[in-house]
């Protein structure tokens, strides 16, 4: 009986061991041997995902593969590809471009249109093609954020704390990071439609990765400041700052320079609340994110797609640019540009040439979008590039499959600061401490958002209704890319950058 017992628990653990698997590999073209980014991958066990910018992908399968399963590979301009699963590591699938023939062109065009007429029937389309009903999905989101700052200077020019001087203050320059780079992975579960009104979302599991070592730096920072704050600085004062013409009052417990009282209920109780929060707040910003993706293509009371191209056509100049294919479906590839110097995208739209569906939409700003400069406070934002596909449910309907965002950023300060120590107990005009400084940084940011989505099944008004919100925990910390945290799900392959980030344990 126990040896029974025991041959029990020994298949089970091998079941587990190989009750789900996954599939990696990198689609190439054949003649260039670039790797071909956004290219999708299905498979006939209803998981779905797209290439990376570096031509990679991985499908997981919660149980074992047969020598039934199978991949299907298209991207727009390739010929398609069926292929067994193949268990290897990681395996290499060429593309081979596809010819399109003038023939092939004039045949499957059974009228002749301009650009602008296959626009007008996009427009007109958009409520018989795109999927209106309830759906739930599951979704992915990597968030990229890249720091760097070419210069922080920060000149004592008076002091009347003679700790606080030139060669102090350089100290602290050093320990300032001159990179910083934050990763962000979350997985949710949606519920809804594209109305505003009938969305929920839940956070499943989220991992970041940040650099530990700029955190150090700013404790670093603290740890220097405090001892010296702690004995010139009375508990009583509060400080005024100046920077030219803006005053600003602080208690010293706003600046967090004082050294925390354990004894003090009332600064442990702020700790706590500050915490509960952040939770509300990673759950509240998530949330609202995607729900926001969900319902930025279409304005669902009109039926209209919301970009700007499709809004105001007329301020834009329209040509077709290709006829292609994705798999055996026919698409117009057409390019967009304003009429006007003032106009701040052009674009390439992909729109099915039988349906008149937009299946793609890449976007990009011309000139720089912002330019704010004021008193020595700037910040200019550079570049802005957008991408949206869209592909065919099981309603044979279209959705949003997959959004990218991107932008690129420069900012700075370059302005005086002053802070004045008061006290609430010390009458009259008695000198207080003082510290006359010129800040000068200047840096730049570079972000990029990614957002997919893997899976989608109808969803019922009732099952809709009986969903409810439930705030997740703030995301695991990681310190280093780790493959295995997301073992069991399908999420969009990281880049090669992102699977070699970690933490230096030596500093």
């Amino acid at each position: 009986m126990v040896c029974k017992k025991f041959y029990l628990i020994f298949i089970f653990l091998v079941l587990s061991k190989i009750s789900s698997q996954d599939i990696s590999g990198v689609i190439i073209d054949s003649l260039s041997q670039n790797p071909i980014p956004f290219a999708n991958v299905t498979s006939n066990f209803n998981k779905n995902t797209i290439t990376n910018e570096e031509g990679k992908f991985r499908l997981f399968k919660d149980i074992p593969f047969t020598n039934k399963d199978s991949i299907y590979l298209s991207s727009i301009g390739y010929n398609s590809l069926s292929l067994s699963v193949n268990l290897t590591d990681e395996f290499k699938i060429l593309l081979s471009p596809k010819i399109i023939e003038l023939e092939t062109v004039v045949v499957t065009n059974r009228e002749e249109l301009t650009a602008i007429e296959i626009i007008n029937k996009v427009k007109e389309n958009v409520k018989n093609v795109f999927d209106f009903d309830y759906k739930s999905k599951r979704v992915f989101r990597r968030r990229i954020i890249m720091s760097d700052f070419d210069k922080a200077n920060i000149d004592i020019k008076k002091s009347s704390i003679k700790e606080f001087d030139q060669i102090f203050m350089d100290s602290i320059n050093k320990t300032i990071p001159k990179k910083n780079n934050f990763y962000v992975e979350v997985l949710y579960d949606f519920f809804g439609n594209i109305n505003p009104d009938n969305q929920k979302v839940n956070i499943l599991k989220s991992a970041e990765l940040i650099n530990k070592d700029n955190e150090i730096s700013f404790k670093t920072i603290q740890s220097k400041i405090q001892p010296i704050v702690d004995v010139k600085v009375k508990r009583d004062s509060y400080f005024k700052f100046k920077s030219g013409i803006f005053p600003i009052d602080i208690d010293s417990e706003g600046l967090d320079f004082m050294s925390i009282d354990s004894t003090d209920n009332s600064q442990l109780e702020k700790i706590k609340k500050n915490k509960l929060n952040e939770k509300k707040d990673f759950n509240f910003n998530n949330r609202n994110y995607i729900k926001d993706i969900s319902n930025s293509y279409i304005d669902y009371e009109n039926k209209e797609l919301k970009y700007e191209v499709f809004k105001k056509s007329r301020k834009f100049n329209f040509k077709i640019a290709e006829f292609s294919y994705l798999g055996y479906e026919p698409v117009y590839i057409i390019e967009y540009y304003p009429k006007s110097s003032r106009g701040k995208y052009k674009g390439r739209l992909f729109i099915h040439a039988d349906d008149f569906a937009l299946i793609r939409i890449d976007y990009q700003n011309i000139g720089v979008l912002r330019n704010f400069n004021f008193l020595g406070v700037f910040y200019r934002l550079n570049k802005r590039l957008v991408k949206r596909i869209f592909k065919k449910n099981e309603n044979n309907k279209y959705d949003l499959y997959f959004a990218e965002n991107y932008y690129e950023s420069s900012f700075g300060l370059d302005r005086p600061l002053k802070i004045i120590e008061k006290n609430k107990n010390v009458r009259g005009r008695r000198k207080q401490n003082q510290l006359l400084m010129q800040i000068n940084f200047t840096g730049n940011n570079k972000v990029k958002t990614e957002v997919i989505f893997i899976e989608s099944n109808k969803l019922s008004n009732q099952d809709f209704n009986s969903v409810k919100e439930i705030d997740a925990e703030l995301p695991v910390e990681l310190k280093k890319y780790d493959p295995n945290f997301w073992a069991g799900y399908n999420i969009l392959e990281p880049k090669q950058i992102l699977k070699e980030f970690k933490i230096d344990k030596a500093n």
